[in-house]
C-alpha cells in the first residue's frame, strides 16, 4: 500500500480526498494547524517522517478577491511554498500532485475555443498570478502532475452552489453573471480524477481536470434551482454590471473552458457536470 502525504486535508477538496484515498492508500494528512507549508524545515521534516510515494498539495489561498489586497501572503502560500514541497519531494523521490486553477489563463479566448494545457498562461488576477508561480516552482522538479481545475464546489466549506441555495431563501430574484463560461466541478468528481491519475501514473506534466461540459454561471444557477425544485428567479447580468455592484471584486476569466482531451487520451473520462451536480445536491439538501 503506497504512502500518501495529503497537504490541506482541512479544505473543501482535501477533506473529501482524504476519505476516498484512505480506502486504497496509507494516507497521512496535514492541516493549516499541523503543517505550515511556508516553513521549509517543517515540510522537509514531515516528508522525511512519512516517506510518501505521493505528495498531494491541496493547500491554497483561494479567496480570489482577498488575494488582490493580500498579495504577499497569497504568493507565499500559492507560489513560494511549492519550492519547499519540491525540495522535500526530491529527498524521498516522491511524486507531487499539485492542484492548480483555470485562473492561470487570461480568459479572453473566443467562446468557440477551449484552453489546452500547452497554451500560454497570462493570468490577470493576483490569485492567478500566485498560482502560476506555484506551477512554475513545481515544474522545476521532474516527477509531478499539475491538475488545473475550475468552478469547484463540495460539501465542505463555502462555494457557489451553497451561496445560490442560501440566496434563494433570502431573495425572490438573484442576479448572476451570464458572460463567464466554464465547467462546474464537484470535489468528488475531481477526487475520482486524482485517484485515476495515481492508479495509471501517466506521463508527468499538466492536465486539465474539471467535469465535462461547459456552461455559464447564470445557466448553472438555473440548473441548480431546477434540480433543487427552487422557484427563485434568476436574472442574467454582465461582468461589467457585476463590477459596478461589487467594485472591489477581482477580474474573472470570461472563458474558463478547459480541454479534457489530454485526460481522455490516457483513459480518464470526467463526469458530466450535470450528473455531478445531481449527486451533490442529493447530499447537500439532506443537511
Amino acid at each position: 500500500m503506497n504512502k500518501v502525504l495529503l497537504i490541506g486535508s482541512d479544505g473543501m477538496l482535501g477533506g473529501d480526498l482524504a476519505e476516498i484515498l484512505a480506502e486504497k492508500y496509507d494516507v497521512t494528512t496535514t492541516t493549516i494547524e499541523t503543517l505550515d507549508i511556508c516553513d521549509k524545515e517543517a515540510v522537509i521534516n514531515k516528508v522525511k517522517e512519512v516517506q510518501p510515494y505521493f505528495i498531494i498539495n491541496c493547500a491554497a489561498y483561494t479567496n480570489v478577491d482577498s488575494c488582490e489586497v493580500n498579495y504577499d501572503l497569497a504568493k507565499k502560500i500559492n507560489g513560494d511554498a511549492l519550492s519547499n514541497i519540491v525540495e522535500a519531494a526530491k529527498i524521498v523521490n516522491a511524486t507531487i500532485i499539485h492542484i492548480s486553477t483555470d485562473y492561470v489563463f487570461q480568459g479572453n479566448l473566443d467562446l468557440d475555443k477551449v484552453y489546452r494545457e500547452d497554451m500560454e498562461s497570462v493570468p490577470v488576477s493576483a490569485y492567478g498570478k500566485t498560482k502560476l508561480i506555484g506551477e512554475k516552482n513545481v515544474q522545476k522538479y521532474d516527477k509531478y502532475y499539475i491538475l488545473r481545475t475550475a468552478w469547484l464546489y463540495g460539501i465542505r466549506g463555502k462555494n457557489f452552489v451553497k451561496t445560490m441555495l442560501r440566496l434563494s431563501k433570502e431573495k425572490e430574484e438573484i442576479s448572476v453573471v451570464s458572460d463567464q463560461h466554464g465547467s462546474p466541478t464537484s470535489t468528488i468528481a475531481l477526487c475520482r480524477i486524482i485517484e485515476q491519475i495515481m492508479e495509471k501514473e501517466p506521463k508527468y506534466g499538466i492536465y486539465h481536470a474539471t467535469c465535462e461540459g461547459y456552461t455559464s454561471w447564470y445557466e448553472f444557477t438555473k440548473k441548480i434551482f431546477e434540480e433543487a425544485g427552487i422557484e427563485t428567479k434568476v436574472k442574467p447580468i454582465t461582468s461589467a454590471e457585476y463590477k459596478e455592484i461589487y467594485p472591489t471584486s477581482s477580474n474573472r476569466p470570461k472563458n474558463s473552458m478547459l480541454s479534457k482531451e489530454k485526460l481522455q487520451k490516457i483513459g480518464i473520462y470526467p463526469e458530466e457536470y450535470e450528473e455531478a451536480l445531481k449527486k451533490y445536491l442529493k447530499e447537500e439538501l439532506k443537511r
